[in-house]
């Protein structure tokens, strides 16, 4: 029977280097927006800052760093499944 490591191609290991880059990534973001809540004074249950309640502009900078995490979250993860499952499957490269 053979073992986990003889299944998988020898070039797998830059998959995983990218599943560790976007690790490192999505700490990174997570850290901004923290940053940015704590900055621009937006409590932790609003998911997005209003304009009426801060009427300079720092609520759409904060909405800002808040949609690019969120575009993130929502977009990558499909492309690593991808990733992952092509890379795998495709042992001719």
């Amino acid at each position: 029977m053979a073992t986990i490591i003889e299944l998988v191609p020898e070039e797998y290991g830059f998959v995983a280097i990218v599943l560790v880059i976007y690790c490192f990534l999505n700490l990174y973001m997570v850290a901004q927006v923290a940053i940015a809540r704590t900055r621009y004074k937006v409590p932790y249950p609003t998911l997005y800052a209003s304009e009426s309640q801060n009427k300079d502009a720092t609520a759409k900078l904060f909405n800002c760093i808040q949609h690019a995490w969120m575009t993130k979250t929502h977009k990558v993860d499909l492309l690593l499944c991808f990733l992952i499952t092509s890379s795998k499957l495709n042992k001719s490269l």
